[in-house]
């Protein structure tokens, strides 16, 4: 199972917001037994959220839903389920076809024409479906269930190993429980990383190889090598000149600032009751944060740039469960929206403070990369060379993204008591049996019950 990201933006109607947001704000408020939305009920969907954010055009609503499968399919399956809410809530936007006659096709196509999807999706766990994160909980309340009856005290006093094989005994002969002992079935992608990011680099070395062994030819085959060589040298130097240039010209703008950073986020900061509605009301935390990507072409083909790396790292990395060394993000995105914005999502454990504190300490410079080509009124710290400094000033980035933040109207977690280390904690468990334990491996398997 492929898991997804979608983002919908739609234009809200003249003076709707208010009502909007209140309608959106009740739903959230209950949103784990509301029946409107129905969110609970979708059995494909890890998480989702509204958001109305600002825009040079008016205010957008944003639809965003991590899922398994296609948008498409989720879609479908929502407006079966949601028929009147969907209503509800998009006859405050413009252009929205209203369910009819049991004809859902316009507005199905009305949200998919819409859905800008993520320049850049992060994954804690690809390939590892809603159903899957649910059924290892379940097994691990299960063999902890078996090992605490009555009748298994002088098995919880045996060796490792014995203990081991009478739960996976005990597994095999329970039909409920017994799928746990069979392989999961990943894509090939998630489960042979290396084996892909090997095909992917084989074309450019052969590449790189063929062009060091003309270059190292007499006779004619050796001025193309070199007009080749010093053309690549020359752009990746106009390049970082051309970088170094828009750094220098920020520096130029913020000295020519009329009011400092610190007033600005000071006075705009009276604000912060609005995002703490729904703050730390879990173990889990969603953000949702905009920001104007600076003039400009260069800056916005260095930010694409930056996000298809981080993106090509997050998918071909064989340690999973992290990013950039962050262990407590289930789902993240960067989307760039039509009108050059730039929008950031995600769905993690802990608090916001804990969180920008982990970017910080752990993933300074990839995040220094993104953000450093966007602007707001607080504004980006001081960045070199672009991941140079910039998050690292974090009094200033702290107050840069919490002005970018825009409050959630309503957030659904699939899962809000388990962390991302839990899942990993369930997904070892259930791997630990089918695989031979070593002594050492069994003690260790039975500590994570």
């Amino acid at each position: 199972m492929r898991q997804a990201a979608f983002t919908i933006l739609t234009p809200v109607l003249p003076g709707h917001c208010t009502a909007l947001s209140e309608l959106l704000t009740s739903i959230g408020d209950a949103v784990v037994d509301d029946q409107r939305l129905g969110l609970s009920g979708l059995d494909r969907l890890h998480y989702a959220s509204f958001s109305i954010l600002p825009g040079g055009e008016g205010p957008r609503l944003a639809f965003e839903g991590n899922i398994d499968g296609s948008p498409s399919a989720f879609l479908e399956n929502l407006l079966d389920v949601s028929a009147s809410a969907i209503d509800d809530v998009y006859s405050h936007c413009a252009g929205y076809p209203p369910l009819a006659d049991g004809d859902r096709e316009p507005t199905l196509r009305y949200l998919l024409d819409r859905d800008i999807g993520a320049d850049t999706f992060f994954v804690a766990w690809p390939g590892h479906s809603l159903d899957m994160i649910r059924r290892e909980d379940e097994l691990r309340r299960w063999i902890q269930d078996f090992l605490d009856e009555p009748e298994q005290a002088s098995l919880r006093r045996s060796d490792p190993e014995n203990v081991h094989r009478a739960v996976v005994e005990a597994v095999r002969d329970d039909p409920s429980i017994r799928w746990a002992l069979e392989a999961e079935p990943l894509p090939f992608l998630v489960r042979h990383p290396r084996t892909v990011l090997v095909l992917l680099a084989a074309p450019a070395l052969a590449g790189l190889v063929a062009i060091v062994v003309a270059a190292a030819r007499r006779g004619t085959a050796r001025r193309p090598a070199r007009l080749f060589l010093a053309t690549v040298a020359a752009a990746a130097a106009g390049a970082l000149a051309r970088l170094r240039a828009a750094e220098l010209a920020d520096d130029h703008r913020e000295r020519s600032r009329t009011t400092d950073w610190e007033t600005v986020y000071t006075a705009w900061s009276k604000n912060l009751s609005q995002f703490r509605h729904r703050e730390d009301a879990k173990g889990q935390n969603h953000l949702t944060s905009i920001a104007d990507i600076k003039p400009g072409l260069f800056r916005f083909v260095t930010l694409r740039t930056v996000l298809a790396v981080i993106r090509a790292v997050a998918t071909l990395s064989p340690v999973r469960g992290q990013l950039g060394g962050i262990t407590s993000i289930h789902f993240a995105r960067w989307v760039i929206t039509p009108d050059r914005r730039l929008i950031f999502l995600s769905n993690f454990d802990g608090s916001w403070e804990n969180y920008l504190g982990d970017f910080v300490d752990l993933a300074a410079r990839g995040l220094t990369a993104v953000w450093t080509n966007t602007h707001n009124d607080v504004g980006f710290p001081h960045t070199t060379w672009l991941v140079e400094q910039g998050a690292r000033d974090e009094a200033r980035f702290k107050a840069f993204a919490r002005r970018g933040m825009e409050p959630t109207l309503l957030w659904y977690s699939a899962y809000p008591g388990l962390s991302v280390a839990n899942i990993s904690n369930n997904r070892a468990i259930r791997e630990g049996l089918r695989r031979p334990q070593d002594a050492g491996g069994t003690e260790a398997w039975l500590r994570r019950l």
